[in-house]
């Protein structure tokens, strides 16, 4: 009975930590450890193995269970803590070269920027669930948008679609900006931190995929006259490492 409860509370921390590994959010994500509602990927090398007895000497199912979501809880906080304090700190950062940029170009004010990736990320998110190609020429670089229509051509070919409902953009920070002599170079990456409801469903309108906890991307925008164009999407683990 011990082993039976070390192997289902290890599973369960094993699916809570990777839930949501396998999005489909705008691009189609890269499933390559986005931090979700269950965990974050740089946990994914913790264990947890049970050691309480009950009263005759026997491990109690429950309560293994229970002390097994509290771990995984408690890890899940402490990475998320770990990961906002350093998009914190390279916003701090990059917000001092912000300031200098600004006071040249008006296109690096700070603020302007964040409304402007505000708007286009609910946009871009909005227009990727419909499929929306003619919206999305105008918010994505030509290389992206020829990525994206790829994924979605594969996705009808296997008979799915991608619904996201209930976008919410959680917080945003610039971590990275470089600033050319020639503006048509001039690009920066945000820390983006969402949710939203994530079903990928198939031809018969069942739900075979589905994800509504907290993630965490890296996005690059590149500068096009006083607008900006999505160009890359990174998971967490694909930009921090």
């Amino acid at each position: 009975m011990k082993k039976i409860i070390i192997i289902l509370s290890t599973f369960l921390i094993i699916t809570l930590l990777f839930t949501g590994s396998c999005y489909a959010r705008a691009g189609g994500g890269s499933g390559s450890g986005s931090s979700g509602g269950g965990g974050s990927s740089s946990s994914g090398g913790n264990s947890y193995h049970d050691h309480y007895y009950g009263r005759r000497g026997r491990s109690n199912p429950i309560e293994a269970i229970v002390m097994t979501v509290v771990v995984v809880s408690g890890i899940y906080g402490l990475n998320a803590s770990q990961r906002r304090r350093k998009a914190r700190l390279l916003h701090q950062r990059t917000k001092k070269q912000l300031d200098i940029l600004d006071d040249e170009d008006a296109f690096w004010n700070e603020e302007r920027i964040k409304k402007e990736v505000k708007r286009n990320y609910f946009i871009i998110q909005e227009a990727w669930s419909k499929k929306d190609l003619e919206t999305l020429k105008d918010y994505l670089t030509p290389q992206l948008l020829d990525a994206w229509q790829t994924k979605m051509n594969w996705y009808e070919f296997q008979g799915r679609r991608n619904e996201l409902t209930n976008i919410k953009l959680i917080k945003q920070h610039v971590v990275n900006v470089y600033d050319s002599e020639n503006d048509d170079e001039d690009y920066f990456w945000v820390y983006i931190e969402g949710m939203m409801d994530d079903l990928t469903i198939d031809e018969q309108n069942q739900v075979i995929e589905s994800y509504d906890g907290v993630f965490v991307e890296y996005w690059k925008f590149k500068r096009l006259g006083n607008r900006i164009l999505l160009d890359e999407i990174r998971q967490q683990d694909e930009y921090e490492n």
